[in-house]
């Protein structure tokens, strides 16, 4: 009875490019049932992958670190799988670039509500009408589409919150690295 890859091809009779195919379909099968996610925890699904490179018959017992001596009668080609954790370390730094560009998209919004902010403080301080709608004037030349007198405090404060959550998103992502590199095949 044929098992393994068609024509009941094993190891290294499996062309090297259907190897990487596998690693590749693996890792996309387990990680796209994380829809609407980022990479945080992705070591966990290269985690799981590296048990796929184990040997079964030594799964319990082969530390990460010992796996390498091991690769030659495991599932998954470990030069492939090397190869997907420098893809996954590329396209999480690249999603740490857009999490930073979006962070400095916010600042910027941040520091346009706080001049709108500092009129709004001097308009209110301000005793004479014809100085209070001057900073009201510049208030509005600040409001961009759906900001108004009433909802710019309101619209300020969730850019502030959505920077603290981007900065969080930023340091697992970066963490995510961290373990991404520690892991051994």
């Amino acid at each position: 009875m044929a098992h393994g890859y068609p024509q009941g091809l094993t190891k290294k009779d499996i062309p090297y490019v259907a190897q990487i195919i596998r690693v590749a379909d693996e890792y996309d099968a387990i990680v796209t049932k994380r829809q609407y996610t980022t990479h945080v925890n992705i070591s966990e699904t290269l985690k799981d992958l590296i048990r796929d490179a184990k040997p079964t018959e030594y799964m319990k017992t082969v530390a990460l670190d010992v796996v390498r001596e091991n690769y030659k009668v495991g599932k998954i080609n470990p030069k492939a799988l090397k190869a997907l954790f420098k893809v996954v370390i590329d396209d999480t730094l690249y999603e740490i670039s857009c999490v930073m560009d979006y962070i400095n998209y916010l600042n910027e919004q941040i520091n346009r509500l706080e001049k709108i902010e500092k009129y709004d403080l001097k308009a209110r301080k301000a005793k004479k009408d014809k100085d209070k709608d001057y900073y009201h004037e510049g208030m509005k030349m600040l409001f961009e589409q759906g900001e108004n007198f009433e909802n710019y405090q309101n619209v300020l404060s969730e850019y502030r919150m959505a920077v603290i959550t981007r900065e969080d998103v930023k340091d697992k992502l970066y963490n995510e690295i961290r373990i991404i590199k520690k892991l051994r095949i």
